[in-house]
């Protein structure tokens, strides 16, 4: 805090050094204090705090300037660079910039160069990218020979900018430079993705060679707020016991060469697959076959399962966690060929290799429900779901085995869980109101159906269940409406149709007799459609067409109980015809 005058100050004055001392302490004092804020999260505190060592500071060289002590410009640079990075924490990024910029211009600063590249990423968070780029340029003129890293990392956020202005040859430009540098994982993948952007695949393949020819446990440098534009964020520190780098080379080199993969050949994307993955050879064996097995996931979305299956039992020869990962493939493709001794072996030879393996366990639980084995099949969705609490497929799947055993609350329980991580998907929220339905919930039921028909719109099969749940409460207008949609959408149903006639004829609206002539239409063997047109038009006068209509079905009746049905109903009428 700035000192106040009090009795200890003026027996300090007679020492100008120790209070000098004192000073420096104080301030010191309160950068650490500064520091330790931020790392608890307190920003408003912590810029308070340096705001406190600025104004100390400055007190400090008034003290010094006026007892002719002499001191260097470190305490300056800590405590306003102290607050510059304040200022950033609590968003104020003009006042860092200007604090920034206050410490840049001091004559005789040997960091001038850094502060402005903190400039720049102020300018480039805050999305002004060509001030960003002029304060990166200005930071490179000012770096010394030696300094090749952090010419290397200005280099790569230029482009970074550049690629975030559209402008991507010029991005290529700083980032070949960078490359030229100090080849890294995270600028090459820079590179890619804008010869990718370019269209030059050409460049593109040549390129990533390069990058497969990085060593491996090479530094991959970054800035604090530098963003990669492939739009991965950087890590810093450790993370589950291996160093921070080694899992971005790992990271990038596999980003880049999922990228180029099925652009190497626009006719065939697997041959693109099978070059990334001679090009990665024997230096990156691992990264090989997940891309590999990721070549298997494609082809069974080009329903190519001969060449899945043969390609996912040679991946079974590699390591553990791709091992693993093919033994699960197998199994679900097993499974959907509908071999569930085959999918459950593979299943257990998956678990037998990595315990923890949610698909896994949810495979085995498919294979258990089929077979009928409800209670079994819940306990292991219940396992994968406390190995991945957000495993959609264990979950639903839960939900109907519960329903399965007559567990209704748990089943919608199960299938609401499912609704709050994928919202609006339309298989839960079908089950959802199915279950609420068979349970004569029919306002919850009524609820869900309306969620589903908006967002499924066109179902016939929805609609129809909406007008049934509206009939049962009573609701006419509603049911009518949603009946005559479905038949709008499917005017095939024959119980749609059928329902809708015999409200109209319920209504005395025998005008609307059509429908029955449409039932007529789809079931021309059907008499029971022709009379009750026939009747339609008798009701509502239309004597000659109810004549005609009687006259077609005792012509097209060649069962002589429907010819004598015929004749009797035309007689009990009062018809008169010559037979």
């Amino acid at each position: 805090m700035v000192r106040n005058n009090s009795s200890s100050d003026s027996s300090n004055s007679k020492n100008p050094t120790k209070t000098a001392i004192s000073l420096e302490k104080e301030i010191n004092q309160l950068i650490a204090r500064t520091v330790t804020l931020k790392k608890e999260g307190k920003f408003e505190d912590a810029l308070e705090c340096a705001k406190d060592g600025t104004k100390n500071e400055r007190l400090l060289r008034k003290f010094r300037k006026a007892h002719s002590l002499s001191g260097g410009p470190e305490l300056m640079y800590s405590s306003w660079f102290n607050l510059a990075t304040a200022y950033e924490v609590n968003d104020m990024p003009d006042d860092a910039i200007k604090t920034y910029t206050y410490l840049a211009t001091q004559r005789g600063n040997s960091f001038a160069g850094r502060l402005r590249i903190n400039i720049g990423n102020v300018y480039y968070r805050k999305k002004q990218y060509p001030s960003a780029i002029r304060m990166y340029k200005m930071a490179l003129d000012q770096m010394r020979k030696d300094e090749q890293s952090t010419v290397h990392r200005t280099r790569r956020n230029i482009g970074n900018a550049y690629f975030r202005m559209g402008q991507i040859r010029d991005a290529v430009k700083y980032f070949e430079e960078a490359m030229e540098t100090v080849p890294d994982f995270q600028t090459g993948l820079n590179l890619l993705v804008c010869h990718l952007a370019l269209g030059d695949i050409d460049k593109a393949k040549t390129h990533f060679i390069t990058i497969v020819s990085i060593p491996s446990d090479e530094d991959a440098f970054s800035f604090k707020d530098e963003i990669p534009v492939d739009g991965s964020n950087v890590l810093h520190g450790e993370k589950d016991g291996l160093p921070s780098r080694s899992k971005q080379s790992t990271h990038f080199l596999q980003t880049a060469a999922r990228l180029i993969a099925p652009m190497v050949d626009s006719n065939d994307w697997a041959a693109g697959y099978d070059w990334v993955c001679n090009v990665l050879g024997d230096h990156h064996d691992e990264l090989s076959a997940q891309l590999k097995l990721e070549q298997t996931t494609q082809r069974l979305h080009h329903k190519d399962f001969d060449v899945t299956i043969k390609a996912l039992k040679t991946l079974q020869k590699k390591g553990k966690e791709v091992k693993a990962a093919s033994a699960t493939n197998l199994s679900f493709v097993s499974f959907l060929e509908g071999n569930n001794e085959h999918a459950s072996e593979y299943a257990h030879d998956a678990l037998a290799l990595d315990r923890y393996n949610a698909k896994a366990l949810v495979n085995n639980a498919n294979c258990l429900f089929v077979n009928g084995d409800f209670t079994a099949a819940k306990d292991s969705y219940l396992e994968a779901i406390d190995i991945q609490a957000d495993c959609c497929q264990a979950i639903y799947n839960l939900g109907l085995a519960n329903a399965q055993l007559g567990l209704a609350e748990e089943a919608i329980q199960a299938f609401k869980k499912v609704h709050e991580i994928i919202p609006n998907d339309p298989q839960v929220l079908f089950q959802i109101a199915d279950i609420y339905e068979l349970q004569g919930r029919s306002h919850d039921a009524l609820k869900w159906f309306n969620v589903l028909s908006a967002r499924v719109q066109s179902d016939p099969a929805i609609l129809a269940r909406l007008g049934r749940l509206y009939a049962d409460a009573k609701e006419d207008s509603q049911c009518l409406h949603y009946q005559l949609e479905s038949f709008r959408h499917y005017p095939t149903d024959l119980d749609v149709i059928s329902w809708i006639g015999t409200w109209f004829v319920q209504q005395e609206m025998y005008e609307r007799c059509y429908f029955f002539q449409q039932a007529s239409l789809i079931q021309p063997k059907e008499i029971k459609w022709g009379f009750m047109a026939a009747s339609a038009h008798k009701r509502c006068g239309a004597h000659d067409a109810a004549f005609r209509e009687y006259e077609r079905l005792l012509d097209q009746s060649r069962d002589p109980k429907q010819r004598i049905e015929c004749r009797s109903t035309i007689l009990i009428n009062n018809f008169v015809a010559q037979y």
